[in-house]
């Protein structure tokens, strides 16, 4: 039997972010499924893929993802962007912590970073990168 994980995260993240840029119009603007080619509609959010991990033991298999929503902002020289930013990041955490099953009911996420990094040429944006490591809770046989 087929699995779905990997459309199964990737949809799941895209209805929780859709339902997070309708419930705050303001922080967020839009969410791109993968890095968008220009950052426009500033700020946004867009999910990066890094990689899984299979284990098999005693015939079960558990798949780990390690999938990323990087948020992106505009730098200013009044720092008026960098305090909403920060506002938007504690925003974000609330949010991901009511969907600790984001790729589906078999799925949970267990472990989160938080890392700051410039974006964009010349460094004109400022992202913060949200690592999860979601895995198929139950394995499979």
């Amino acid at each position: 039997m087929s699995t779905t994980m990997r459309a199964d995260i990737t949809s799941g993240i895209a209805t929780m972010m859709t339902a997070y840029v309708a419930a705050n119009p303001t922080l967020v603007l839009r969410h791109y499924p993968s890095m968008p080619e220009a950052l426009d509609n500033i700020p946004c959010t867009y999910l990066q893929r890094q990689g899984e991990q299979v284990a098999f033991s005693n015939g079960v298999r558990v798949r780990t993802a390690r999938v990323d929503i990087v948020l992106v902002s505009r730098l200013t020289v009044s720092g008026e962007t960098t305090a909403l930013h920060d506002q938007t990041v504690d925003s974000l955490l609330e949010w991901f912590t009511l969907y600790p099953h984001v790729g589906g009911s078999s799925t949970v996420w267990d472990e989160m970073t938080i890392a700051d990094e410039p974006a964009g040429p010349d460094n004109q944006f400022f992202a913060t990168r949200f690592g999860f490591t979601i895995s198929d809770g139950a394995g499979r046989n």
